[in-house]
Formats: structure tokens, sequence, C-alpha cells
């Protein structure tokens, strides 16, 4: 049995065509399935994961999102059979780093093993592509607001007007027990993927396999030089200017303290009013 889990807020609730889509593959190869809400299975994930056999696949419909509450939600778990994504969110940026990822199952199963998390006090959750906060914090609370939505603003329209009122910060950075001081930081992420904010190539060299995180650290630029340099995010061409403010640092156990609170980030969901945050590799 193919169980297909979807999410019916993910692609601000466009998810219905996705649906549609999956189904026609499945049908074309004669295999059967079963249609679920990933929201009301994660109520009793136990309950769900017990009918599952080792010759049964889950099938994900959905984006970053709906992919981090499915990972959280199956963490205490041993999921012995193969897990499928069809892309259907917004930003999608996990499956960015698959080739011919359109209108394709992909398996998934070893890039959803041994996750790295991050911890916020006492609360520890794993995490997909990145997390990290500064002013990427702020723009994922803009774009989740509906008005937002309704107006099609999308990562890149939001960071503009943004980046004009931002207050920049001060960062203590410690990776692997080596302390690292930054200056006037735009944003601190701390990536396992290559891509956030729906497309952009912030860690272009991460390895979801290497057992290693990047972290990428935009500091000490003023705004008009920032405007310049934000697209080449999207190229993964922004490490060129590691001499105007750009810093990249590699490690496996990460701890990060800001001069204030912030608009902390994972996959797109927010955390408010936090200041600092752990972040590790579980392999």
């Amino acid at each position: 049995m193919n169980y297909i889990l979807y999410n019916p807020l993910s692609s601000n609730g466009k998810n219905t065509k996705s649906i549609e889509k999956v189904k026609k593959i499945l049908d074309k190869q004669d295999k059967s399935y079963e249609i679920y809400d990933i929201i009301e299975v994660s109520k009793d994930i136990d309950a769900f994961a017990k009918k599952t056999t080792k010759n049964d696949a889950l099938i994900l419909v959905g984006g970053d999102g709906t992919l981090h509450r499915f990972v959280n939600g199956i963490k205490h778990l041993e999921i012995e059979i193969d897990v499928y994504l069809f892309c259907g969110g917004t930003g999608n940026d996990f499956g960015r780093e698959f080739k011919g990822r359109k209108n394709r199952l992909l398996n998934i199963t070893e890039y959803i093993k041994n996750l790295p998390s991050f911890k916020i006090n006492d609360e520890e959750q794993l995490f997909i592509n990145g997390c990290g906060f500064g002013v990427d914090g702020d723009v994922c609370v803009f774009v989740n607001n509906l008005e937002s939505k309704k107006k099609g603003l999308n990562y890149f329209k939001g960071s503009i007007g943004l980046l004009k009122r931002f207050k920049k910060f001060d960062l203590e950075l410690i990776v692997d027990g080596v302390r690292h001081i930054f200056r006037k930081v735009w944003f601190v992420t701390i990536n396992n993927g290559k891509y956030f904010g729906g497309g952009m190539k912030v860690s272009p060299h991460s390895n979801r396999l290497d057992n290693i995180l990047e972290a990428n650290i935009v500091h000490s630029v003023g705004f008009w030089k920032l405007l310049l340099i934000f697209p080449t995010i999207f190229f993964g061409k922004h490490l060129l200017f590691k001499q105007v403010g750009i810093s990249m640092v590699k490690g496996k156990n990460f701890t990060t303290e800001a001069s204030r609170e912030l608009n902390f980030q994972t996959d797109g969901e927010v955390v408010t009013g936090v200041k600092g945050f752990e972040v590790r590799v579980n392999k």
C-alpha cells in the first residue's frame, strides 16, 4: 500500500492539484493508495505507523513545512519503509537539490535519517534545510502573513523592504569550541542543505550526507552594498564577497548568542523572541 500524506495548507492551500498528479503516477503503475491529511495523522503518528509494513511506502505531498512536521513527528520511531516526496509546497527548498524533481516521486529515505537538530531553551527539534535568525526570520514572518500571501509576495520581494528597516546585531558564534565574533550582522543561518527562502542558494557547498553543517553569516556591510550582493545568493555566488562581509564556518556543534532578541526560522517555521540557540549533528 502507498500511503499519501498531504498538507492541506501547503502551497497556500492549492495542494489538490499535486494530489491528482500523484494519483495519476500511481494509477499508471497500477499501485494502490490511501490519502491522509498529515495534520490529522500527526495527532496519533504511533497508531498510523503501526498499520504500515515493510512492503508499503509513504508519499509526502508538500514542501519544507510538511517535511519539517513529518520528521519531527516520527523522530521517536524506527521507520523501515521507503519515504517519497512529491514537491507540492511554495518554496520547495529541499526538493530543489534533486534534478528533474518536477512531477516525480523522489525517494528521500536516506536524506531524512540522522538529521541535525536545534535547541532553543530546553526544546529540541530536527531540521531539514537550515535554521537561523536575523532579517531572514523577519522575512519569514512577513511572508507567512496572510495578507502577504494574498498579494503574492515572496521571500525576495519581502526582503527588500525589511532590509531598510532592520536593526543589525552583534553575534557570538562558537563552532566546535572555537569562538567567533561578528559585528553588525544581518543574519546567520546554519545549513544542512543548499537552499532557503524559496530558491536562494545560501549554502552552495552543503552536502546533506557529509556530517558537516555550514554557518553562513552576512555582516559588516551597509544597506546599499548588501542590496547589490543580495541577488547573487540565488546563484550561490555571494561567497565571492568574503572580504566585504560574507563569512562561512563549517562544523558539527554550534552555539549562538545575539545582542538582542530576534525572529528565529527553521525550514520556514518561525519562533519569535530568540536571543540564542544551539545546533548539532546527530550522526
